[in-house]
Parts: C-alpha cells; sequence; structure tokens
C-alpha cells in the first residue's frame, strides 16, 4: 500500500521575510551577513562579522539564529547563494538582496527546507519568475510563498535532513582536497618564480592586454533546452573548469562562430556578489570536456564571463592562469573590481590593465610539465566528486519524492 506525501505552500509553513519582533539596543553585538559571507557551494555563511546594532540599523535586512536565507538578485539567486543563518549571536543583519524564511518549528525543519530550496529545480523555476530588468532582476516573494514543498511529518523530515547533511559532508571533505592540490601547484609556482609582483627585480613585466590577442563577453542569451553547451559562473570554480552543471543556449551561426571555445581560452568571471571571486579563470581545453556528451568543439560561454585568448609566442595559459590566481594576480583583480548595487564587476579594460610576467617560454613550459602530473591527480578527485554529486542528486530526488 503506497501512502499520498502531503504536499504545502511554503508561505503556509513557514513565514517569509518576518518584521522584526524585538529591536535590540544599540550596543548589542548582531551578525552582520554581506552577500560575499554566503558560500554559493556549501550552503554556510563564512566570515560574518559582529557589529553594534546600532551601526547596521538601517537599510538592512534583519534575521534571527538558524533562519534560512535565500539570495533574491541575479546571478546570486542562480549560483545558489541559499544558507542557513548559523549566527554567533541570535539576531543577524545583511544585505537587502536576501529574502529571509523562517520555518513553522511545528510544521518545517530548517535543515531540510535548505536542502529543499538547494535543489536546481528550485532554481531554475524561481529563475524564471524573475522580475525587473537585466542586471537588477530578482526573485519575488510570491515565488517562495507558493512553492510547494512536501511536509511529511517532522520526524522524518530531520532524518531525511540528517541523511542529506552526511552524505554533504563528504562532498565536502572532496572539495578539501581539491583545495590542497590547487596549493600544491601554487607551491610549485612559487617555487619556480617566486612571488612576481610587478617591479620583481628581473623579471619582464606587460600589461595583459598587450598579450591577448582578444578580449570578448559571451552570450546573455538564456539557457534553453536545445542549443550550445555554455560555460557560466558556476563551472569556473577552484581555478578548473566544474562540469557538474552545463546549460545549453542557442545561438545563430554567426554567435557561434564569434564565441566558440578553443583550447587555451581563458575565461574570467566578470561580476559576483563576492570581490573574492571577481577575476577567478580557468582555462579551456577541449580534453577537460570530453566525458560531458556534448561535441568538445562547440562550447560557448555565457555574459557573466570574459574570454581573453593570449598570443602562446609570448606567454602560455596556464602560466597566466596560475599567475592570475597567486596572490598577485587576486590582489590586482580587486583593485580593478568597481562595485554596483551589491556587485562587484571587472570590465576588459580593467582586466587588460593587470600587470602580468613574462618569463622565458621554455621556463613556462617546464612550469606546464611538472603541474601536470597534479592535473591528473587533481581529474582523479573531480571524477570521484562528479560521482558523489550523483549519488547526492539521487538521494535529494529520492528525497523529496518521499522515497528515503
Amino acid at each position: 500500500m503506497t501512502t499520498t506525501l502531503k504536499v504545502s505552500k511554503l508561505g503556509d509553513v513557514a513565514s517569509i521575510n518576518p518584521k522584526l519582533v524585538e529591536r535590540p539596543s544599540s550596543e548589542e553585538l548582531v551578525s552582520f551577513v554581506s552577500m560575499s559571507a554566503v558560500d554559493a557551494v556549501t550552503g554556510t555563511i563564512k566570515n560574518g562579522k559582529d557589529r553594534p546594532f546600532g551601526e547596521v540599523s538601517k537599510g538592512y535586512t534583519f534575521f534571527a539564529h538558524e533562519d534560512v536565507l535565500v539570495a533574491k538578485i541575479t546571478p546570486c539567486f542562480e549560483n545558489g547563494k541559499i544558507a542557513q543563518a548559523r549566527l554567533a549571536h541570535s539576531m543577524g543583519v545583511g544585505s537587502t538582496e536576501f529574502h529571509v524564511i523562517r520555518p513553522k518549528g511545528s510544521q518545517l525543519d530548517a535543515r531540510y527546507l535548505l536542502h529543499f530550496l538547494r535543489r536546481p529545480a528550485v532554481r531554475v523555476a524561481g529563475e524564471r519568475r524573475m522580475t525587473g530588468s537585466a542586471g537588477q532582476r530578482r526573485v519575488p516573494e510570491s515565488f517562495l510563498a507558493s512553492l510547494p514543498i512536501p511536509t511529511p511529518p517532522l520526524p522524518d523530515q530531520r532524518r531525511v535532513a540528517e541523511v542529506l547533511d552526511r552524505a554533504d559532508e563528504l562532498r565536502v571533505k572532496r572539495r578539501e582536497a581539491l583545495a590542497h592540490l590547487d596549493n600544491l601547484t601554487q607551491s610549485i609556482f612559487l617555487d619556480m618564480f617566486g612571488d612576481l609582483r610587478h617591479g620583481t627585480p628581473g623579471h619582464e613585466f606587460k600589461p595583459f592586454a598587450e598579450v591577448v590577442r582578444e578580449f570578448r563577453y559571451g552570450t546573455s542569451k538564456k539557457s534553453a533546452e536545445t542549443g550550445y553547451p555554455a560555460l557560466r559562473i558556476p563551472n569556473v570554480i577552484g581555478s578548473t573548469l566544474n562540469l557538474t552543471d552545463l546549460k545549453t543556449v542557442p545561438a545563430t551561426q554567426a554567435e557561434f562562430d564569434r564565441l566558440r571555445l578553443v583550447d587555451g581560452d581563458l575565461l574570467f568571471v566578470r561580476t559576483n556578489g563576492n570581490p573574492d571571486f571577481v577575476g577567478r579563470c580557468a582555462a579551456f581545453y577541449q580534453a577537460l570536456v570530453k566525458d560531458t556528451g556534448f561535441p568538445t568543439d562547440q562550447f560557448l560561454y555565457a555574459s557573466y564571463l570574459i574570454r581573453a585568448r593570449v598570443d602562446e609566442r609570448r606567454v602560455l595559459p596556464t602560466f597566466i592562469q596560475q599567475f592570475m590566481s597567486g596572490s598577485a594576480g587576486r590582489a590586482s583583480l580587486r583593485d580593478r573590481c568597481k562595485t554596483s548595487a551589491g556587485q562587484y564587476n571587472l570590465n576588459t579594460a580593467g582586466l587588460g590593465s593587470v600587470q602580468v610576467p613574462l618569463p622565458p617560454l621554455r621556463q613556462q613550459q617546464e612550469f606546464v610539465d611538472r603541474i601536470s602530473q597534479v592535473r591528473t591527480l587533481r581529474g582523479t578527485h573531480e571524477a570521484s566528486l562528479a560521482e558523489m554529486d550523483a549519488l547526492f542528486a539521487s538521494l535529494q530526488d529520492r528525497a523529496f519524492r518521499g522515497l528515503l
């Protein structure tokens, strides 16, 4: 015998953007959470700061410990900036671009809700309901309030949340291993070249634009069920390409010819709510996308990315990618960011003005050869993470169909 899984509207089992009930004193410390403090990959809040309430009592969003925060503005929502506010204080204050969801404790578990909202299907549905003009589009409160959510008894919700939390912990550990490999690559770079900064004696530096054959922004076309595979901000993670969530976009032949990626193309993130993510870059090679099921020579890229096609007679893409990911490159990119409406942006002029080192090509090639073994090991870890991601997606699907 089968049982019917109860489904409720989220607005019936949770308060959406609840009002401040009790106003703290001006001196009382609260947790301040900027958009950049929300980790889209892990669904956690990092680097929240203590502030006296009087300093942040105007012009911000208020929330409580264990409320769920949902970024409302593009591209933060599409990137998955959804997290539970686990705070050092009972109250938090943060960006006005957050929706706040407070589960009704007798009907909805907060961790269960978090896992439900972080599913790709919810982000796709929310993106379709966004309102506003380009660059300022937002998910309306009404979308969240009317969102249907399975609501089994609370003990079952807590069991589901615990299973998904444990599965997610395994993915976190795998990502940590990948981060260690990134650190190893940077160590090899420093061992061979030192801490290259503009003005370092014995090294030639040139504006990046002088060694780039072409800068170009990507397509602004929305994703569709058919079209060409297009790399987006979520695909440029950890100095490499993450291919677990690929979208397709339509394109004319002229657009395809103009935006098609070729081996050695560098992709830079040009906008994000977190300034540390702006300028994040990865090199495209067909060998990296051979297992995606798409033709490797038909990849495009989205408008929030900048493509830099370098002159390989002067500089190798992998060398530049590593320099831009190091401390000197990151500092130069941050200095060139501009901010607007809570978003940090980098344009081609700013990117092109970054001073990049030009060691001899033979030394650059030696570096590329040395890190090839690290890249091979990284590929093994990435394959394992992809399997974990697929298992987690399957668990999510079963959980919210009442089959877990």
